[in-house]
């Protein structure tokens, strides 16, 4: 993980907003004045949402940290007249930066409640898109298929742009990663 996000976890500032989303507060207005006072980096740590799994005694069995997609804000960031749709794409398109179980703890189907979790809090807050990546030699395709995800085959993209900006804008996996997705309410 990141510092910042590390920093806005220990300072409780991690996901906040999305806790206000859920109950019912607007995240537009509080982003937009974030992004009239220079304040982006604060506020993509208050739309991130981190998860933990715990057991009985407290011992952490994993952990999953979705955040608002840094690829897809400054690509719609570059391209003309579209700056407030970048705003938008915080508030429709979901990161997952990380999911990790304790070796100990895996095939207990904790990565996958931690997944469930996620999935259904962003579809709460009227999300569009979840996405992340894997090293493509870890070779997690069928578990996150299994999941509800689409996994891309080497080379392939998703258009992330034409819903959010009218512009098509490709998103697909680095060298040696693989990326895996789930369109709300799209048919893959």
């Amino acid at each position: 993980m990141e510092t910042g996000h590390l920093e806005a976890l220990a300072e409780g500032r991690c996901g906040t907003w999305l806790l206000d989303g859920l109950a019912g507060a607007r995240l537009i207005d509080p982003l937009v004045r974030a992004a009239a006072g220079g304040g982006l980096k604060a506020a993509a740590a208050a739309m991130s949402l981190p998860l933990v799994a715990q057991d009985r005694e407290g011992q952490v069995l994993g952990a999953l940290l979705a955040v608002p997609s840094g690829t897809v804000i400054s690509t719609v960031t570059r391209l003309p007249g579209h700056e407030q749709h970048a705003l938008l794409s915080m508030l429709k398109h979901g990161k997952i930066k990380a999911v990790a179980v304790s070796e100990d703890a895996r095939g207990q189907g904790i990565g996958a409640a931690l997944l469930k979790r996620c999935v259904q809090l962003y579809w709460q807050l009227d999300y569009m898109l979840l996405f992340g990546g894997f090293e493509t030699p870890r070779a997690l395709g069928p578990y996150y298929t299994r999941q509800g995800f689409t996994v891309l085959r080497s080379g392939q993209t998703i258009d992330v742009g034409t819903l959010l900006a009218g512009v098509p804008i490709q998103l697909g996996a680095g060298p040696g990663e693989t990326l895996f997705y789930w369109w709300r309410g799209r048919v893959s």
